[in-house]
C-alpha cells in the first residue's frame, strides 16, 4: 500500500504517519511530496510547488493508494497569490497529475480544508453545519475555499476524494502561532513563576484532539458515502480558551499571571465559533472523543 502525504514535515502529517505505521499493513510505504524532510518516510523531494512535471513524476512513479493533501499555510505573508499557491493551486496540480496518470479509479484521495473557510457566522446560524454557505474573511479561509470548490468539481465524475474541514486541532507538538500553542510554549518557558500574555481569551472554539482528527480522516478515506462531500471534522461544542488556558495552568503547576495586550487581539475575532458534527457521525457512526483534559495532560507531559 502507497501513501502519499503533502504538509508530512507538519503537525498533523507527524500524527499521520505515527498512525499509519501503527494501525496499517506490513507493506506499507508512506512517501512525502514536499520541501520538508521526514525521517519516518522516504521523502520525494519538491522544490517548487508549481513544478507539474515533477509532481506527475512523482504520482507516476509511486501510484499512491492513498493521498493525503495536508500541506497548507495560513501565516506566510499577506499575499494573496502566495497563499493561493500554497492553499489552492497545489491540490489543483496534484489532482491534475492523478488525472494525467489515469489513477482516478485507484488513488483514495482527502483534501484538508479549513472552518475558516466559513468565516462569520451568526449565532442563530451555530453550531455551523455543511450546509452554511462560506464567507470566508481572511487570505487563509478563502485560498481554502477556492481549492474546496476545484476539489468538489474535479470529483464530479465520482472519484474517491473527499473533502474535510477540521475545526480547532489541539495535541503534542502544537505549532507556536496558534494560540494554545503559544500558552504552552510560555508555560514551558517559565520555571517557577512568571507572567503570560494572551490576545482575547473569552471566546468559545470548538477543540479537537489531533488524535481523533487523525482516526476520523482514516475513517473517511475509506468510506465510499464521504467521496464527494465536505466533512466538519469537529467535537460539536464550542469551550471559552480561558477555561482551556486555566486547565493549562493549573495542571502546570506553576504561579503563573494572565497578561491580556491589545496587539495581540486579532481584527474580527468571532466571540463563538463551533461546528455540527451530525454529517461526520452519521458516516462513520458513534464515536467517544478524546476528553479536553486528558489532552491537555498530553500536550504538558510531551
Amino acid at each position: 500500500m502507497n501513501v502519499i502525504i503533502t504538509g508530512a514535515g507538519g503537525f498533523l502529517g507527524t500524527h499521520l504517519i505515527n498512525f499509519l505505521k501503527k494501525n496499517s499493513e506490513a507493506d506499507l510505504k508512506i512517501y512525502s511530496l514536499g520541501k520538508t524532510h521526514n525521517e519516518n518516510c522516504e521523502n520525494l523531494y519538491l522544490d517548487d510547488i508549481k513544478n507539474k512535471e515533477l509532481i506527475s513524476k512523482f504520482i507516476s512513479y509511486i501510484r499512491p493508494d492513498y493521498l493525503f493533501h495536508l500541506a497548507g499555510t495560513s501565516n506566510i505573508s499577506d499575499d494573496f497569490n502566495q497563499n493561493k499557491l500554497v492553499n489552492s493551486d497545489f491540490s489543483k496540480f496534484l489532482l491534475e497529475a492523478i488525472d494525467r496518470n489515469n489513477l482516478q479509479d485507484q488513488t483514495k484521495i482527502l483534501i484538508t480544508g479549513t472552518a475558516a473557510e466559513y468565516g462569520k457566522v451568526p449565532p442563530s446560524e451555530l453550531p455551523i453545519s455543511e450546509n452554511y454557505i462560506p464567507k470566508p474573511i481572511s487570505i487563509y479561509g478563502k485560498t481554502k475555499y477556492i481549492q474546496t470548490l476545484h476539489a468538489m468539481k474535479w470529483q464530479k465524475s465520482s472519484k474517491k476524494l473527499v473533502v474535510v474541514r477540521p475545526f480547532n486541532i489541539i495535541g503534542s507538538n502544537m505549532p507556536k502561532h496558534l494560540a494554545l500553542g503559544s500558552f504552552i510554549h510560555q508555560i514551558e518557558s517559565i520555571s517557577t513563576k512568571g507572567t503570560l500574555k494572551t490576545g482575547n481569551i473569552n471566546t468559545k472554539r470548538d477543540f479537537i484532539d489531533v488524535y481523533d482528527v487523525i482516526y476520523l480522516m482514516w475513517k473517511l478515506i475509506n468510506n465510499k458515502n464521504a467521496y464527494g462531500e465536505v466533512v466538519n471534522i469537529c467535537s460539536g461544542r464550542g469551550v471559552y480558551i480561558s477555561d482551556i488556558l486555566n486547565m493549562l495552568i493549573r495542571l502546570s503547576d506553576k504561579d503563573i499571571t494572565i497578561v491580556n495586550e491589545q496587539a495581540r487581539i486579532k481584527k474580527d475575532d468571532m466571540p463563538i465559533h463551533f461546528g455540527d458534527n451530525t454529517k461526520l457521525l452519521q458516516m462513520i457512526g458513534k464515536y467517544k472523543f478524546i476528553a479536553l483534559e486528558k489532552t491537555i495532560k498530553t500536550i504538558l507531559v510531551n
